[in-house]
């Protein structure tokens, strides 16, 4: 069982919904809330890809190595094996949908990354 609600280094997120649908897909639906100054680490999934809903605030994404600024009311899909990051220019409120076969975080792969 993972945690409903964590504090991270970046911030924090809750766990909204955890569903399996009909043909047996996965689907996590969490809140992340980015402190400014803040980033989620270039990352990849292998099971999964991810909608990313932007509620409030401004950031910088990172896609496959090109940066986008986006902000209250952009949408994002990320697949599976996409690289990826976000950075916080403001506080950032995000609402991330998982979809996969298994959504387990042992299926986050790390790079290093640097902002300037």
């Amino acid at each position: 069982q993972r945690p409903m609600y964590e504090e991270r280094r970046w911030g924090s997120y809750k766990v909204l919904d955890h569903t399996t649908l009909a043909d047996g897909t996965k689907s996590l639906t969490k809140e992340l809330c980015l402190n400014s100054g803040c980033s989620i680490s270039y990352q990849r999934h292998r099971q999964r890809n991810e909608i990313w809903t932007f509620v409030d605030g401004k950031g910088r994404l990172l896609i496959d190595g090109e940066i986008r600024e986006v902000g209250r009311g952009d949408v994002v899909s990320i697949r599976a094996n996409q690289m990826h990051a976000i950075y916080a220019v403001t506080d950032l409120r995000i609402i991330e949908v998982q979809l996969g076969a298994e959504l387990v975080e042992e299926d986050i792969e790390r790079f290093d990354y640097e902002w300037k």
